[in-house]
């Protein structure tokens, strides 16, 4: 016995019946017909009494009702299982830079469970270096880097954003108040750096400022995670200078100001990383989720 035949059998003892058993089945009377015919065959019994009105059980039909029944639940049941384990061993690995993707990864990974509920999504902080490395030896699915200091030349990529920089001020201070300020209006103030930032154009483009307003230097702290940095700003310890990203990061005693006059070459694009080998479904579905929520991906 095959259990489709069983299947077949129990609808049509079910609505005594052949039409409502194909109906109920999605499936037409006559191969309906042939399934119940092979069924009998295989056992050598006649299982059901064709009549004008439809069918009725025969003796060995009804006893074969009774078995079939939770023959067939418990096949159900084992189907829900399996596919349920399959569901829970489904995962996908996306690593990040900090500060990269703040908008658009959380959008992502919601969307992504409305599709596949099942799947585990594991997010892991890294450098964009570290990342892109991982990716190519396939110990992490997708990646978010800066791609400027990424090797992604063998990866499949997208740009996904371009970040410009923020001027992170303490809220009690008067420049809070304003909407823009100029790197000339910064100079005048302690800066708060990330330790990277000091060899990159921007903090060059700070100090011609501070020289042009007879400025002297004065970078008073240094700090290498932005929650530091933005600890640091709401204590009035200086102005920070981050990614605009940061202002996904609200911290009480922190405003958030533009830089006028910073040059837009100073932004920082940030792509999405993957490689062209075969993916899972749910691995598409998500490259396709970022793209879409992206503001500047190509098509």
């Amino acid at each position: 016995m095959e259990l489709r035949h069983l299947r077949h059998f129990v609808a049509v003892a079910e609505t005594q019946h052949f039409g409502r058993a194909a109906a109920r089945l999605g499936m037409a009377q006559p191969p309906l017909s042939q399934s119940i015919m092979r069924l009998e065959e295989s056992l050598g019994i006649k299982l059901l009494e064709r009549t004008p009105r439809g069918v009725s059980l025969t003796a060995a039909g009804a006893a074969l009702m009774a078995e079939a029944k939770p023959l067939l639940a418990q096949a159900d049941l084992a189907e829900r299982r399996v596919r349920q384990a399959a569901d829970e061993l489904a995962s996908l690995s996306i690593a990040f830079v900090p500060m990269c993707a703040m908008r658009i990864m959380p959008l992502a990974m919601h969307a992504l469970h409305k599709q596949w509920p099942g799947v585990d999504v594991r997010l892991l902080e890294r450098g964009s270096a570290l990342t892109a490395a991982s990716v190519k030896n396939g110990s992490i699915d997708l990646g978010v880097v800066v791609t400027s200091v990424a090797q992604v030349a063998e990866l499949e990529s997208v740009v996904i954003e371009r970040l410009g920089m923020v001027a992170a001020v303490p809220a009690n201070w008067p420049l809070a108040q304003q909407t823009r300020v100029s790197l000339t209006d910064l100079a005048a103030y302690p800066l708060i750096m990330f330790p990277q930032q000091i060899s990159q154009p921007v903090f060059a483009a700070l100090e011609a400022a501070r020289r042009d307003a007879d400025v002297s230097p004065k970078v008073t702290q240094q700090a290498r995670h932005p929650y530091t940095m933005l600890n640091l700003v709401a204590n009035e310890l200086g102005v920070g200078l981050m990614l605009d990203s940061a202002r996904h990061l609200p911290v009480q005693g922190v405003t958030f100001v533009d830089i006028e006059d910073l040059s837009p070459t100073f932004s920082t694009e940030v792509s999405l990383i993957w490689t062209d080998r075969p993916h899972k479904p749910y691995h598409r579905a998500m490259l396709d989720i970022i793209r879409d929520l992206s503001d500047t991906a190509q098509p």
